[in-house]
């Protein structure tokens, strides 16, 4: 075949090719479009309205029949103003009637109960203004949508799924639930009064005024209020916020007449909370608790007419503590800022006082540094002030009850500018193979671990003794 007929043969297959290849992007994009315009003709709309215009929403759940209208705003209960609603909650579900969609309609329907919706006890009635739809709601359909009749019409629409799921409610998940104070900014005070007897708490803002250490503020008060021991802060926090913490979920009566259907005419026990807010006012509440209910316990706010239930645990913890696992586990936890001179005694050895002073700042933006001697000697400043802090940290391992008359290994006694305490003396003595008995002030008593113990000591005699020179 010649050149030339060759060329023409593979331009005109080449034609045919783009020919088919218009085609077939031709039926393509019908195919598309038509498929589109079905889709959007299916879709048809089936909502009440825009959100924003509904002012009635009712349904009836199988006999829990809910009904709520819109005033100045604020949806409220129609058969009781009184009644707590939330408004948010709501409005989600007007949301979801004003996106109603069928993507498809069942004309001249006979027989309805092949749908779910012969004697249906699954309604929902919405309107906005003068416009009122009744949807009465059935089984599911085989695409996962819902079978759904329009104010009594002889057809069915079968709806994408949203309105069914919606509004198997009942009245309680639409209650506005009471919450705790948000404006909490301190913790003050625990008191919680129960057949067990009466505790008390109390954060002290000047602790240093009743014990030798303001490291934990918090203390266990006796019955005429006056400040037994401190306690762990952590764990005073932990036990509080049994109280300051609650959510309420479940709301068992919005409107409790009958007050010892709950246990609570003679509650349990009375918690009281005081705190300071974020203004700075001196505020309070009180949590009341009553019966245990299949593992949760009933409560209410004092005041109100709420009843929840929360879990019996969060009770239990406030009803029990135990005050000698939250007691302080810090024996010498003291302000070094304030303190004046501390001198180490190691029995039958040496006595080693360290006196603390202040340089003068040659400037007013200049802070004091602290000097730290024994008698005529400086010593390292930076290795005193490590050792105060490893004080500081020195764990217990718990307390202790008296043991006895021991042989006393050292001490240390601390003089501070503290009009209360002004002096505090920490002796170590022999307790067992692991444990020497820390006692503070000849009163509190802690187990200290032996190697602990012995490396406070140790550190301390590394920059009092001075290493002999070479």
């Amino acid at each position: 075949m010649k050149r030339g007929a060759r060329l023409a043969v593979l331009l005109i297959a080449l034609l045919v090719l783009l020919g088919a290849w218009y085609l077939a992007a031709t039926l393509s994009d019908r195919q598309q479009a038509q498929q589109a315009m079905a889709a959007e003709q299916a879709h048809e709309d089936i909502s009440v309205g825009a959100a924003a215009d509904m002012t009635t929403i009712a349904w009836d759940y199988f006999g829990d029949a809910v009904s709520l209208t819109k005033a100045d705003g604020s949806w409220e209960n129609a058969e009781d103003s009184a009644c707590p609603i939330d408004s948010a909650a709501v409005e989600a579900l007007a949301e979801t009637l004003s996106s109603l969609e069928a993507v498809d309609r069942i004309a001249d329907v006979t027989d309805f109960a092949q749908y779910g919706l012969e004697d249906c006890a699954y309604k929902v009635v919405a309107g906005a203004g003068e416009d009122i739809v009744t949807y009465e709601i059935g089984s599911q359909s085989p695409n996962g949508g819902q079978y759904v009749r329009l104010n009594g019409e002889d057809a069915v629409y079968v709806e994408t799924g949203l309105l069914g799921p919606a509004f198997e409610i009942s009245l309680d998940d639409v209650l506005k639930m009471e919450t705790l104070p948000q404006d909490v900014d301190l913790v003050t005070g625990l008191a919680v009064e129960s057949d067990g007897g009466l505790y008390e708490l109390q954060y002290l803002t000047e602790a240093e005024d009743v014990w030798y250490t303001d490291a934990d503020p918090w203390f266990l008060m006796d019955s005429e209020s006056e400040p037994v021991r401190p306690l762990d802060t952590e764990k005073v926090e932990t036990l509080y916020g049994l109280a300051t913490e609650l959510t309420f979920t479940t709301c068992e009566d919005w409107n409790m007449t009958d007050p010892a259907k709950y246990g609570l005419d003679e509650p349990q026990a009375t918690v009281l909370v005081g705190y300071v807010s974020d203004q700075g006012q001196k505020e309070s509440f009180v949590l009341l608790f009553g019966d245990y209910a299949d593992g949760d316990v009933y409560v209410r706010l004092e005041g109100s007419k709420m009843v929840y239930r929360v879990s019996g645990t969060v009770l239990d913890g406030l009803m029990y503590p135990d005050f000698d696992d939250m007691a302080t586990l810090d024996p010498c936890a003291l302000d070094w800022d304030k303190l004046q001179s501390v001198t180490l005694d190691i029995a039958g050895e040496e006595s080693y006082e360290i006196v603390r002073t202040q340089s003068t700042p040659a400037a007013e933006d200049e802070q004091p540094e602290d000097i730290f001697t024994m008698g005529e000697r400086s010593l390292d400043s930076e290795a005193v002030t490590d050792w105060l802090e490893q004080l500081t940290e020195m764990p217990a391992d718990s307390r202790a009850s008296a043991a006895g008359e021991r042989e006393e290994l050292f001490s240390l006694t601390f003089r501070q500018d503290n009009e209360a305490f002004p002096e505090v003396t920490a002796r170590f003595r022999a307790y067992d193979s692991a444990h020497y008995l820390c006692t503070v002030n000849g009163q509190e008593q802690y187990l200290v671990a032996r190697t602990t113990a012995e490396n406070v000591k140790n550190k301390a005699l590394e920059f009092l003794i001075p290493l002999p020179e070479e």
